[in-house]
């Protein structure tokens, strides 16, 4: 019988080599870590498990539920996007991830694309622009958001598979986006085609898109928009370090709900804004932040054993994508901070330990990640699942390789 140290030295052999598709772009070591991370393994299986429920290649289609319902808000149809984009990153070398991620951003978003439409903001009319409606195959109900949320993945998704047609798509949607900046209150970005509300959500997620069009093309006016995007935030939503949800452009009225995305927003723009320039305001601003969503976000409590546990808050959860997002904004901070702060992502690993232990005989996660919230109707959401999916593989990524490589 083989020796529980020769057993264990068998077994990571065996997954390093079951790695192999993914081995492009990793070192050796970094192959096997990936190899050997619980959440990596969870991440994948989800990934997978979701595209053979909702995803259909022939159709170029998706179900808003596990397997059921139709096509979904393209809110929901992004996220997929998002999901795909955090694998191919952890796992370079899958030819069918990036077949699904190209298709999802090209042929699946595609059949919520409106172009050359006319619009009328509140202070100009725009004709020949293209954006992502609400709904699949209509053309007057857009959010401002659902773009900034595809328009950055198209960003990311271009580099990953090294499209450059995808980059001039995303760069065109960008002037769509800035069709929503004004002068009331003092600028910012409105929501929707309502133009009634400007919202973090509408907001932080542009200066993120136009800030990685800098990055990716050079061009100083998306940095400068990008930079427009982030004052205004800080200057007009943000209380003790954290963003509430919008203001009322008529009655100046201001919605106090802070939601862990537009916290996760701010934070991904804020630590862009910190790598492309390195000034230290947005490092601080930025970490202030990042502190101020631990005590929102978490619940530490000590056993009669002097034992911490790690639990989530329920009320700003949400639902799961923003989790997600949570994810993926604690990492990219972490690649910023002269300091490497392991205490965010370290928290979000341990809500995620307890939440490996909720996969049900579908497959599918609990979408409120252990919290005591429940919501049936949407636990098998394609946008939840897609959250859960997204913060096992951001959280991997931190784990298997930006950890394993300081």
């Amino acid at each position: 019988m083989l020796s529980s140290k020769l057993l264990s030295l068998f077994l990571s052999v065996i997954l390093f080599l079951l790695s192999g598709p993914f081995l492009s772009g990793r070192t050796v070591k970094q192959a096997s870590e990936v190899s050997k991370n619980e959440f990596a393994a969870a991440g994948y299986t989800l990934t997978r498990r979701i595209l053979s429920k909702s995803y259909d290649p022939v159709k170029h289609s998706l179900k808003e539920h596990m397997g059921e319902g139709g096509m979904p808000y393209v809110w929901a149809a992004a996220s997929l996007t998002e999901n795909l984009t955090d694998a191919c990153r952890l796992f370079p070398n899958s030819a069918a991830l990036k077949a699904s991620l190209r298709d999802a951003l090209t042929n699946v978003l595609g059949k919520y694309l409106v172009e050359n439409a006319g619009i009328k903001a509140p202070k100009a009319e725009y004709k020949g622009v293209s954006y992502y409606n609400a709904s699949a195959g209509n053309t007057g109900d857009y959010y401002y958001d659902d773009n900034e949320w595809v328009c950055i993945q198209l960003l990311l998704g271009s580099s990953i598979l090294h499209d450059s047609s995808m980059l001039n798509s995303a760069l065109a949607y960008l002037e769509f986006i800035w069709t929503g900046w004004d002068d009331e209150l003092d600028g910012g970005i409105y929501w929707s085609s309502k133009y009634g509300s400007k919202n973090a959500c509408s907001n932080a997620p542009a200066a993120i898109a136009f800030l990685l069009a800098y990055q990716l093309t050079g061009n100083e006016d998306y940095l400068e928009k990008g930079k427009m995007i982030y004052d205004w935030m800080n200057g007009t939503l943000r209380e003790n370090d954290l963003f509430i949800d919008h203001i009322d452009v008529t009655t100046g009225g201001r919605s106090g709900w802070k939601g862990i995305y537009n916290q996760a927003t701010m934070i991904y723009a804020g630590s862009l804004l910190f790598e492309i320039t390195g000034e230290e305001e947005y490092y601080d601003l930025t970490a202030a932040t990042v502190n101020a969503t631990l005590p929102l976000t978490f619940n530490e409590t000590e056993d009669e054993n002097g034992t911490k546990q790690i639990t989530m808050n329920a009320n700003p959860i949400y639902k799961a994508w923003c989790v997600g997002w949570l994810a993926r904004a604690y990492e990219k901070y972490y690649t910023v901070d002269p300091m490497k702060d392991q205490k965010p992502m370290e928290y979000l690993k341990a809500v995620l330990r307890s939440e490996l232990q909720t996969k049900d005989e579908n497959g599918l996660y609990d979408p409120y990640f252990c919290s005591g919230a429940s919501d049936p109707e949407n636990y098998s959401e394609l946008l939840a699942q897609d959250g859960v999916a997204s913060a096992f593989l951001c959280t991997a990524y931190y784990d298997a390789i930006l950890k394993k490589d300081d």
